[in-house]
C-alpha cells in the first residue's frame, strides 16, 4: 500500500480503533482505564479530516465499531422478546446500529465546526450533551464503564454519570492534542486536575455516605430468583410450576427477612385492579409470612371487551392483602406494545408475540407498614434517572426493581443493565435492590457498590440488610443540571463561526 492511501485510511483505523476500544470497555468492565484514552484516536482523525463529509464518515466508523461489538445481543433480544425472525432480527439490529452511530457523527461534524476549542473543552462538552440528548434505546454513557472503580464514580450524586464522562472524554481531548501539537500542553494538564478534583470529590464524599449507612436505621430483604426459561414462562402449562419454585426458595429465607423480593411477571395470572385481597390461584404465596413485591398483570376494565393490560408490581401481606400496587410506566416496543398497532392493527401481524399493555401514570413508594418505604420500578425504568429521583423525592428510603433479563440470553447485556442501574443508587443516595428471573440479581449500597449478587441463570435467593437513607442530594433535589448546562455550552459553540480542526 502507497504511502497516500496508508495515510488516506489512518482516520478510518484510528476512528474504529476508538470504537473498538469504548466497545472493550463495556464487554468488560475489568478494562475500565482504556475509556480514559478511547476517544484520542478519534479525535486525532478528526483533527486530520479534510471536510465536514470526510468528518461524518469518520464518525460513522466509530460508531459502528462502538455498537456493533457492545450490544451485539440485541440481535437475540429481538428474535425472543419481540417474536422475530432471525433475519428480520439481524435486518432490525443493523438498522438500530446506524442510528445509534449517528450520535458519533453528530459529535464528528459539530467538532469539525467549533474546533477543539479553550483548553480542548470542546470535546467533553460536545459529547456530553449528546450522551444526554441522543434517543439512545439502550442509554449508555460512557461513565458506565467505570462501575468497578466507586472512587471516580462519587461525583453521580452531583452530576449523575455526566461529569464523569465529561472528565474522560476531556484527558482523551487533551491526549489527542498533545500528540497532534506537542508545545500544547494545557488541555492535557488541566483534564488531569479535573481528575484529580473528581477522585478527591470520591474520596471525601465516599466515607461521608458510609457513615450515614452505619448510621442509619436498617430492614432485611431477600431476592430470590428463580430461573424460569422463556419458553416455560410465557406456557400456561408451566404457570403453577414456576410459582412453586419461588414458593421453595422464599420458605427457608422468610422468617428471618422484612420483605421477600421476586422479579418481574412471576405471576401470569391476570388480577383486576380493583382488587384488595389475592386468594386461589390468583396468590402466589399463600404461606406468606412477611411482605412480598413480585410482579404480575393487572386488568381494568373500560368496557364490555375492552380493558387496559398493565405489567404491575404488587405488594402482599400476610393472608393475600394487597398492600399496594405499581403499574410500569415505560413499556419495551416490539416486546410489550408494537409502535402504531393502535392506528394500524394490521401491522400486529409482523410480531404476533408482541403484547398490548398500556402505560402506567403514576410513581409508588410502597410502605412496608412501618418498616421502611420503598420506591418501586420494573425493568427498563432503573435506566430512566428521573423516574427513581421522582420515587426518592415522594419519601423512598430503598429503591426496588424487579425484571425479567432472560430476554437477553447468558451475554454481557445483563451485567450492562446492571452497570446503567447502579447510577441510580448514587444520585440519590439510595440503595438500589435489583431483583431478577435469571440474574443479575443484585443489592446495591448508596455508594454504588454491588454488595451481594446471584450468578446468572441460577436459582437462588440472596439476602442482606438495606440501610433506610435520609440523604437528598443535590442530584434529587435538581437533576440533570450540569447536563443542561453542557447542552446550553454547545449550543453557545456551535452558534459561532466554525473553528474547524486546529
Amino acid at each position: 500500500m502507497s504511502r497516500a492511501a496508508r495515510a488516506a485510511w489512518a482516520p478510518y483505523a484510528a476512528a474504529a480503533l476508538s470504537g473498538v476500544l469504548i466497545a472493550a470497555c463495556f464487554l468488560r468492565f475489568q478494562l475500565f482505564a482504556l475509556a480514559w484514552v478511547a476517544f484520542t484516536p478519534l479525535l486525532w482523525a478528526l483533527h486530520h479530516s479534510r471536510e465536514p463529509r470526510h468528518a461524518a464518515r469518520i464518525g460513522l466508523v466509530a460508531g459502528l465499531a462502538t455498537n456493533v461489538p457492545a450490544f451485539y445481543w440485541l440481535v437475540y433480544t429481538i428474535r425472543v422478546f419481540g417474536g422475530f425472525s432471525t433475519p428480520v432480527a439481524v435486518f432490525f439490529y443493523l438498522g438500530l446500529s446506524l442510528f445509534t452511530a449517528t450520535q458519533f457523527v453528530l459529535f464528528a461534524l459539530a467538532l469539525r465546526r467549533t474546533g477543539p476549542g479553550s483548553l480542548g473543552l470542546a470535546a467533553p462538552v460536545l459529547w456530553v450533551a449528546l450522551e444526554f440528548l441522543f434517543p439512545n434505546l439502550f442509554p449508555w454513557r460512557m461513565a458506565n464503564c467505570q462501575m468497578a472503580v466507586p472512587l471516580v464514580m462519587q461525583i453521580g450524586d452531583l452530576t449523575g454519570p455526566y461529569g464523569l464522562s465529561f472528565v474522560m472524554v476531556w484527558v482523551s481531548a487533551g491526549l489527542a492534542l498533545r500528540v497532534a501539537r506537542p508545545r500544547r500542553t494545557w488541555p492535557l494538564a488541566a483534564a488531569v486536575a479535573a481528575s484529580a478534583a473528581v477522585i478527591a470529590y470520591g474520596a471525601l464524599r465516599l466515607p461521608a455516605v458510609e457513615r450515614a449507612m452505619r448510621a442509619a436505621p436498617t430492614f432485611r430483604v431477600a431476592l430470590v430468583q428463580g430461573n424460569v426459561g422463556i419458553k416455560e414462562k410465557g406456557d400456561y402449562r408451566y404457570f403453577d410450576v414456576n410459582i412453586d419454585k419461588y414458593q421453595q426458595l422464599s420458605r427457608d429465607v422468610q422468617d428471618g427477612v422484612d420483605l421477600l423480593i421476586w422479579p418481574e411477571t412471576v405471576s401470569q395470572f391476570w388480577v383486576a385492579t380493583e382488587v384488595t385481597q389475592l386468594a386461589g390461584k390468583y396468590n402466589p404465596f399463600p404461606d406468606l409470612r412477611t411482605h412480598l413485591v413480585f410482579g404480575g398483570l393487572a386488568l381494568r376494565l373500560t368496557g364490555p371487551a375492552e380493558g387496559e393490560e398493565f405489567n404491575s408490581a404488587f405488594l402482599l401481606g400476610p393472608d393475600g392483602v394487597v398492600l399496594g400496587r405499581y403499574d410500569k410506566r415505560i413499556l419495551m416496543p416490539f416486546g410489550e406494545y408494537l409502535p402504531l398497532a393502535r392506528y394500524f392493527p394490521a401491522i400486529r401481524s409482523v410480531s404476533p408475540a408482541t403484547g398490548g399493555f398500556t402505560a402506567g401514570r403514576d410513581v409508588a413508594v410502597f410502605d412496608l407498614t412501618g418498616k421502611a418505604k420503598v420506591g418501586q420500578l420494573i425493568c427498563y425504568e432503573d435506566l430512566v434517572a428521573d423516574m427513581p429521583r421522582h420515587s426518592t423525592q415522594r419519601g423512598a428510603e430503598a429503591l426496588i426493581n424487579i425484571l425479567n433479563d432472560a430476554w437477553y440470553g447468558n451475554t454481557a447485556a445483563p451485567h450492562q443493565h446492571q452497570a446503567l442501574a447502579l447510577w441510580r443508587a448514587i444520585e440519590n443516595r439510595r440503595y438500589l435492590l435489583r431483583g431478577s428471573n435469571t440474574g443479575v440479581t443484585s443489592i446495591i449500597d448508596a455508594t454504588g457498590r454491588v454488595v451481594v449478587e446471584a450468578g446468572l441463570f441460577t436459582a437462588e435467593a440472596i439476602t442482606g440488610t438495606v440501610h433506610r437513607m435520609q440523604l437528598t442530594t443535590f442530584y434529587t433535589r435538581f437533576g440533570d443540571v450540569f447536563a443542561w448546562a453542557t447542552v446550553i455550552a454547545a449550543a453557545v459553540l456551535l452558534g459561532r463561526r466554525g473553528g474547524g480542526p486546529r
